[in-house]
């Protein structure tokens, strides 16, 4: 389970707290946007690789190509929120540790 940090609003610049809420916010949607590639290219990531195993007339790597096609970008999202998340632990991190409270 994630914690949650709580940072007083007086410890902080408002340019910092805004910083930081803007990036909790982009991590935010960018997992809910993840979640919905997962599912929606998992379905047809199984069907690929269902296809790819049914049918032996093609060569092995078109069949395969065409698995990692559908798998990449769910790969692709969640990179993109582990830099997300990376840099608000960073922004985090660069905030006093008087200021924050870890629940």
């Amino acid at each position: 389970m994630r914690g949650v940090t709580a940072i007083r609003s007086s410890a902080v610049s408002r340019e910092q707290l805004s910083q930081i809420l803007g990036d909790y916010l982009a991590l935010d949607r960018a997992r809910r946007f993840r979640r919905l590639l997962l599912k929606r290219f998992g379905l047809l990531t199984l069907g690929a690789i269902a296809i790819a195993i049914g049918i032996t007339g093609e060569s092995a790597s078109v069949r395969w190509a065409l698995v990692a096609l559908f798998a990449a970008p769910p790969v692709l999202a969640s990179i993109a929120e582990l830099r997300l998340e990376r840099r608000l632990s960073r922004r985090c991190d660069g905030i006093d540790v008087a200021a924050r409270h870890n629940t």
